[in-house]
Protein backbone atom coordinates (compact mmCIF):
# COMPACT_ATOMS: atom_id res chain seq x y z
CA UNK A 1 0.00 0.00 0.00
CA UNK A 2 1.57 3.43 -0.77
CA UNK A 3 1.78 5.87 1.74
CA UNK A 4 1.09 9.62 2.01
CA UNK A 5 3.35 12.22 3.14
CA UNK A 6 3.18 12.58 7.00
CA UNK A 7 1.19 15.97 7.32
CA UNK A 8 0.05 15.42 11.19
CA UNK A 9 1.66 14.72 14.38
CA UNK A 10 -1.19 11.97 15.34
CA UNK A 11 -1.13 8.98 12.64
CA UNK A 12 -4.10 6.60 12.85
CA UNK A 13 -2.93 3.21 10.81
CA UNK A 14 -5.55 1.33 9.76
CA UNK A 15 -6.31 -2.14 7.82
CA UNK A 16 -8.10 -1.14 4.63
CA UNK A 17 -10.34 1.51 3.26
CA UNK A 18 -13.58 0.44 4.63
CA UNK A 19 -11.81 1.05 7.84
CA UNK A 20 -10.53 4.26 6.78
CA UNK A 21 -13.79 5.43 6.01
CA UNK A 22 -15.39 4.31 8.51
CA UNK A 23 -12.74 6.62 10.89
CA UNK A 24 -13.59 9.68 8.85
CA UNK A 25 -16.73 9.63 9.76
CA UNK A 26 -16.48 9.01 12.97
CA UNK A 27 -13.36 11.84 13.55
CA UNK A 28 -16.50 14.13 11.94
CA UNK A 29 -19.23 13.24 14.18
CA UNK A 30 -17.10 13.90 17.39
CA UNK A 31 -16.45 17.11 16.10
CA UNK A 32 -12.73 16.32 16.12
CA UNK A 33 -10.62 18.59 13.71
CA UNK A 34 -10.05 15.94 10.91
CA UNK A 35 -6.44 17.68 10.77
CA UNK A 36 -5.54 16.42 14.06
CA UNK A 37 -5.23 13.22 12.72
CA UNK A 38 -4.03 12.01 9.75
CA UNK A 39 -5.41 8.86 8.83
CA UNK A 40 -3.29 5.73 6.79
CA UNK A 41 -4.41 2.95 5.21
CA UNK A 42 -1.48 0.21 5.43
CA UNK A 43 -3.38 -2.26 3.33
CA UNK A 44 -4.30 -6.33 4.57
CA UNK A 45 -3.70 -7.98 7.77
CA UNK A 46 -0.19 -9.23 6.17
CA UNK A 47 1.00 -5.75 5.08
CA UNK A 48 1.96 -4.08 8.41
CA UNK A 49 5.17 -5.52 8.69
CA UNK A 50 6.16 -3.83 5.22
CA UNK A 51 4.19 -0.84 6.06
CA UNK A 52 6.52 0.32 8.97
CA UNK A 53 9.48 0.33 8.52
CA UNK A 54 9.12 2.74 5.36
CA UNK A 55 6.58 4.67 7.81
CA UNK A 56 9.30 5.31 9.92
CA UNK A 57 11.80 6.26 7.40
CA UNK A 58 9.60 9.36 5.93
CA UNK A 59 11.28 12.65 5.66
CA UNK A 60 8.29 14.33 7.92
CA UNK A 61 8.24 11.32 10.40
CA UNK A 62 10.52 12.85 13.09
CA UNK A 63 6.98 15.17 13.97
CA UNK A 64 5.21 12.27 14.70
CA UNK A 65 3.97 12.16 18.26
CA UNK A 66 1.34 9.55 18.76
CA UNK A 67 0.19 6.19 16.62
CA UNK A 68 -2.50 4.25 16.46
CA UNK A 69 -2.96 1.03 14.39
CA UNK A 70 -6.23 -0.85 13.99
CA UNK A 71 -6.68 -4.30 12.19
CA UNK A 72 -9.06 -6.83 12.46
CA UNK A 73 -8.81 -9.72 14.58
CA UNK A 74 -10.46 -12.16 12.16
CA UNK A 75 -9.96 -15.52 13.96
CA UNK A 76 -7.63 -14.83 16.48
CA UNK A 77 -7.87 -11.62 18.39
CA UNK A 78 -4.07 -12.62 20.31
CA UNK A 79 -3.09 -13.66 17.15
CA UNK A 80 -3.31 -9.96 15.39
CA UNK A 81 -2.25 -8.38 18.73
CA UNK A 82 1.33 -10.66 18.58
CA UNK A 83 1.45 -9.56 14.15
CA UNK A 84 1.19 -6.13 15.10
CA UNK A 85 3.74 -6.31 18.22
CA UNK A 86 5.94 -8.37 15.93
CA UNK A 87 5.93 -5.34 13.31
CA UNK A 88 6.48 -2.57 15.50
CA UNK A 89 9.81 -4.70 16.85
CA UNK A 90 11.06 -5.05 13.16
CA UNK A 91 10.21 -0.96 12.43
CA UNK A 92 12.04 -0.45 15.72
CA UNK A 93 9.05 1.19 17.63
CA UNK A 94 7.81 0.92 20.94
CA UNK A 95 5.82 -2.12 21.40
CA UNK A 96 2.80 -2.21 23.60
CA UNK A 97 2.48 -4.74 26.31
CA UNK A 98 -1.47 -4.71 26.10
CA UNK A 99 -3.83 -3.84 23.21
CA UNK A 100 -5.43 -0.54 24.18
CA UNK A 101 -2.59 0.42 26.29
CA UNK A 102 -0.46 2.96 25.11
CA UNK A 103 3.75 2.54 25.20
CA UNK A 104 6.18 4.63 24.31
CA UNK A 105 7.00 8.60 24.25
CA UNK A 106 7.50 10.34 20.73
CA UNK A 107 6.15 8.17 19.36
CA UNK A 108 3.45 6.71 21.64
CA UNK A 109 2.12 3.55 19.86
CA UNK A 110 -1.36 2.15 21.06
CA UNK A 111 -2.85 -0.76 19.00
CA UNK A 112 -6.68 -1.88 18.83
CA UNK A 113 -7.77 -5.10 17.64
CA UNK A 114 -11.03 -5.03 16.50
CA UNK A 115 -13.76 -5.79 17.72
CA UNK A 116 -12.94 -5.39 20.93
CA UNK A 117 -8.97 -6.14 21.80
CA UNK A 118 -10.32 -9.62 23.28
CA UNK A 119 -12.65 -11.65 20.82
CA UNK A 120 -12.21 -12.91 17.13
CA UNK A 121 -13.95 -10.28 14.47
CA UNK A 122 -13.83 -7.28 12.70
CA UNK A 123 -15.17 -4.12 12.18
CA UNK A 124 -18.51 -5.31 10.77
CA UNK A 125 -18.81 -7.52 13.83
CA UNK A 126 -19.34 -3.70 15.45
CA UNK A 127 -21.45 -2.92 13.09
CA UNK A 128 -23.64 -5.99 13.38
CA UNK A 129 -23.66 -5.13 17.52
CA UNK A 130 -24.85 -1.59 16.49
CA UNK A 131 -28.04 -2.61 14.91
CA UNK A 132 -28.69 -6.01 17.15
CA UNK A 133 -32.25 -6.18 18.38
CA UNK A 134 -33.47 -3.70 15.63
CA UNK A 135 -36.53 -5.01 13.45
CA UNK A 136 -34.70 -4.83 10.75
CA UNK A 137 -31.92 -6.77 12.71
CA UNK A 138 -34.53 -9.27 13.39
CA UNK A 139 -35.62 -9.71 9.40
CA UNK A 140 -32.11 -10.05 8.63
CA UNK A 141 -31.72 -13.27 10.93
CA UNK A 142 -34.62 -14.35 9.60
CA UNK A 143 -33.30 -14.14 5.86
CA UNK A 144 -30.79 -15.59 6.04
CA UNK A 145 -32.22 -18.82 7.70
CA UNK A 146 -34.71 -19.02 4.90
CA UNK A 147 -31.58 -18.47 1.97
CA UNK A 148 -29.37 -21.79 2.42
CA UNK A 149 -25.83 -20.17 2.50
CA UNK A 150 -22.08 -21.60 3.20
CA UNK A 151 -20.49 -18.52 5.02
CA UNK A 152 -18.38 -19.25 7.27
CA UNK A 153 -19.59 -18.15 10.88
CA UNK A 154 -16.53 -15.82 11.38
CA UNK A 155 -17.49 -14.08 8.44
CA UNK A 156 -21.08 -13.23 8.63
CA UNK A 157 -21.07 -10.42 9.95
CA UNK A 158 -19.70 -9.14 6.64
CA UNK A 159 -22.66 -10.51 4.84
CA UNK A 160 -25.06 -9.20 7.67
CA UNK A 161 -23.34 -5.74 7.52
CA UNK A 162 -23.99 -5.90 3.30
CA UNK A 163 -27.61 -6.88 4.11
CA UNK A 164 -28.49 -3.91 6.55
CA UNK A 165 -26.69 -1.89 3.98
CA UNK A 166 -29.76 -2.85 1.26
CA UNK A 167 -32.08 -1.68 3.26
CA UNK A 168 -31.39 1.82 3.03
CA UNK A 169 -32.32 4.31 0.39
CA UNK A 170 -29.22 4.58 -1.40
CA UNK A 171 -27.45 1.35 -0.76
CA UNK A 172 -24.64 1.19 -3.34
CA UNK A 173 -21.74 1.95 -0.88
CA UNK A 174 -19.34 -0.37 1.44
CA UNK A 175 -19.61 -0.02 4.94
CA UNK A 176 -17.03 2.77 5.45
CA UNK A 177 -19.10 4.87 2.78
CA UNK A 178 -22.15 3.94 4.77
CA UNK A 179 -21.07 5.43 7.96
CA UNK A 180 -20.40 8.79 5.71
CA UNK A 181 -23.95 8.71 4.96
CA UNK A 182 -25.39 7.82 8.56
CA UNK A 183 -26.54 4.10 8.08
CA UNK A 184 -24.73 3.49 11.40
CA UNK A 185 -25.83 4.59 14.70
CA UNK A 186 -22.17 6.38 15.85
CA UNK A 187 -23.18 6.84 19.14
CA UNK A 188 -23.64 3.37 20.02
CA UNK A 189 -21.53 2.12 23.15
CA UNK A 190 -20.06 -0.79 20.53
CA UNK A 191 -18.04 2.07 19.16
CA UNK A 192 -16.88 2.66 22.58
CA UNK A 193 -13.41 1.50 22.29
CA UNK A 194 -12.96 3.04 18.99
CA UNK A 195 -13.97 6.60 20.33
CA UNK A 196 -11.31 6.09 22.96
CA UNK A 197 -8.81 5.65 20.53
CA UNK A 198 -9.54 8.35 18.43
CA UNK A 199 -9.80 10.66 21.75
CA UNK A 200 -6.25 9.48 23.17
CA UNK A 201 -4.49 10.04 19.96
CA UNK A 202 -6.36 13.54 18.84
CA UNK A 203 -5.65 15.15 22.73
CA UNK A 204 -9.40 15.10 22.46
CA UNK A 205 -11.71 15.82 26.22
CA UNK A 206 -14.18 13.60 26.24
CA UNK A 207 -17.78 14.65 25.24
CA UNK A 208 -20.93 13.83 26.70
CA UNK A 209 -22.01 11.98 23.02
CA UNK A 210 -19.30 9.53 23.38
CA UNK A 211 -19.02 9.45 27.67
CA UNK A 212 -23.20 9.73 28.86
CA UNK A 213 -25.22 6.71 30.04
CA UNK A 214 -27.67 7.60 27.37
CA UNK A 215 -24.91 5.41 25.11
CA UNK A 216 -27.47 2.76 23.05
CA UNK A 217 -27.10 -1.17 23.76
Amino acid sequence: MSQTQITAKNQLLVEGNDTKNFMQALIKHLDIDSRAIQIQNFGGIDDLKGFLPIFVKSPRFHIVNKIGIVRDAELDAAKAFDSVRSALRKAELPVPTEAGKPSGDSPEVAVLILPDNENSGMLETLLCQSIAGTPEDTCITEFFECIPNEIPEHRQPKARARAWIATQVKPQVSVGVAAKKGFWNLDHMAFHPIIELLKSISGTIADNRSTSNSLEM
